[in-house]
């Protein structure tokens, strides 16, 4: 019997099959008196549509009415209902899951989700807060915070670990959500091509729509190479990583507030995956891990036996069985006395106010202020930390430790390759004189 889980998240609704994702859907429904679709069909219409469009229903999760001809939608707890349904006709389900939810839905928001769920073809037999989960598996002992995105705010979650991992509070950062970002970077492509081509992507509905169609993927264009060359309807415009993280500052510093607010001097900040997709979220706090993309699944799977209900009367479980301290070992960027200024190369010292790259091509490292054909790694500055991201692929090192997750550098760092001697120190410049 194959087990799995289904995460509520309206960011993207996630299926895993152990720790397989199959299946991810995002928490948008059109609705028009012929159809209600939901999904990423849904969500490459919201745009072209947007009378027609509710991305509020899981985060509103409800029998509040809905105003709507179609006889299928008469509350948000309708579109949930479509959406499970129309998930479950997209992959093969597994024969269990466990369902994962974030640590602000209300008593009667759990209570009708089991509603909902039960008469989907999804059969649950576990209900797990889902930030409680992620830190079972991989947290130390102490008092710690997990931080998840979601459509509309950012979800952050006190959790403390000893004997057992347990929900002390989830505090909600509204307006600190991936639309929010999503909108605010688009407002900057929109100016580039204004300004650049004379072309406002705001002006078509089509238009608009295939803009927030391509904006993932010129984001990540740009955190890999520190410019994306941005093309929409044979306009092509250029807009530079430092762009669009000055545009995410505002976001992030909301929620870094309700970080500070939560945390203690010892907290390690856990960061859900989707982070590592916001120019900047890689730099929430000084003491920062970015947890896998199926943290939650991974979690899932070893605590299965202590979760799983027979019954079917499902209850919130919000503490798991912590790891063994002895069996605990997290990357965390420290805080460090001295914060990376520039990068020593060789006899090089080159500042990272804007973007610089890591290569490994033909057994020399190299580190260049232009982007190079086959980048390893990228080094940006953000609000005055610079921080690592390697690109797929890559095999670099950081203190001699592997490296995968984007990292916070700190002077004293060091960038290299397993079994070469050479290395990039991150170091810190003072400034003298008026």
């Amino acid at each position: 019997m194959s087990k799995g889980v289904l995460e509520i998240n309206d960011c993207g609704l996630r299926v895993f099959d152990g720790t397989n994702e199959i299946i991810e859907s995002p928490g948008v429904a059109i609705i028009n008196n012929r159809e209600i679709v939901t999904g990423t069909a849904a969500l490459m219409r919201a745009r072209s549509h947007p009378t027609q469009v509710n991305h509020q229903f899981w985060r509103r999760l409800s029998l509040e009415s809905v105003k709507s001809d179609n006889p299928g939608c008469r509350h948000h707890a309708d579109l949930a209902f479509c959406q499970l349904k129309e998930i479950a006709g997209l992959c093969d389900l597994p024969d269990e899951v466990a369902l994962a939810v974030p640590g602000n839905f209300t008593r009667e928001q759990l209570a009708l989700l089991l509603g909902v769920v039960k008469e989907s073809p999804f059969n649950a037999v576990a209900l797990v807060d889902s930030a409680s989960a992620c830190l079972s598996s991989c947290a130390p002992r102490g008092v710690h915070l997990h931080v998840e995105l979601h459509r509309h705010q950012t979800l952050v979650s006190r959790i403390a670990v000893h004997e057992q991992t347990e929900l002390d509070i989830a505090e909600t950062v509204t307006d600190a959500g991936l639309q929010h970002f999503q909108e605010a970077w688009a407002r900057i492509f929109t100016d580039a091509f204004i300004m650049q081509c004379r072309f406002d992507p705001f002006h078509s509905a089509e238009a608009e729509q295939q803009l927030y169609d391509l904006l993932p993927q010129w984001i990540a264009r740009a955190m890999r190479q520190g410019e994306v060359m941005a093309e929409l309807d044979d306009r092509t415009a250029k807009v530079s990583l430092r762009q669009l993280q000055d545009a995410s500052t505002p976001i992030l510093s909301r929620v870094r507030a309700m970080i500070d607010n939560l945390s203690d001097a010892n907290s390690v900040v856990f960061v859900s995956h989707r982070w590592a997709e916001i120019p900047g979220g890689a730099q929430l706090a000084e003491r920062i891990h970015l947890l896998p993309h199926n943290a939650v699944a991974q979690a899932v799977e070893k605590h299965w036996q202590e979760i799983h209900s027979e019954t079917g009367n499902l209850r919130l479980i919000t503490n798991l069985s912590a790891a063994p301290a002895t069996e605990v070992a997290v990357q965390v960027n420290a805080a460090a006395e001295a914060g990376a200024t520039h990068l020593l190369h060789g006899h090089r010292a080159l500042a990272a106010h804007q973007p610089l790259f890591v290569s490994w091509v033909n057994g020399k490292l190299d580190i260049t202020p232009t982007p190079p054909t086959h980048p390893a790694a990228t080094v940006t500055n953000h609000a005055g930390r610079l921080a690592l991201r390697v690109d797929a692929g890559a095999e670099l090192m950081l203190n001699g430790e592997t490296i995968s997750a984007p990292v916070n550098l700190s002077a004293g760092d060091r960038i290299g390759v397993a079994d070469f001697d050479g290395v990039i120190t991150a170091i810190s410049v003072d400034q003298y004189g008026a």
